[in-house]
């Protein structure tokens, strides 16, 4: 198993405690994801706490996927203003099509664009995730 693989595995451990930026970011990026991959954008933002929400956001922007944090944003921000206001009934409907949408349209890769980003990222900045072994 390379280093990158042990790093991703540490990022998957709900309960590591991670004392790096870089282990970090790319665990609370799975989280998000995995959300998202499992119910969708807005299944991922509504359930995710404030803090896992924006330690989220920071992640993908770390990890150079600003597009995706910018999706995630701004879902957060119309499931906000749907929670807000007494929208029709179809505007969650719509806004749960858009959000998986706009987070295609940004990780069109999906996984496999992740783990590039975080390969990348390890590699320019190893120094920001805990040693392995």
């Amino acid at each position: 198993m390379s280093d990158a693989d042990e790093v991703w595995n540490r990022a998957c451990d709900p309960f590591a405690p991670f004392s790096h930026p870089g282990d970090a970011a790319l665990a609370a990026v799975l989280l998000c994801h995995g959300m998202a991959m499992n119910g969708g954008l807005l299944h991922a933002v509504e359930g995710l706490e404030p803090d896992q929400l924006a330690r989220a956001v920071d992640g993908y922007r770390a990890l150079g996927l600003g597009e995706a944090a910018d999706a995630v944003e701004e879902v957060a921000r119309q499931a906000d203003a749907l929670d807000d206001a007494d929208a029709d009934a179809d505007a969650g409907e719509r806004l749960e099509v858009e959000a998986d949408r706009r987070y295609g349209v940004a990780l069109p890769g999906a996984d496999a664009e992740i783990d590039a980003a975080f390969r990348d990222h390890l590699a320019a900045h190893p120094e920001a995730y805990a040693p392995v072994g």
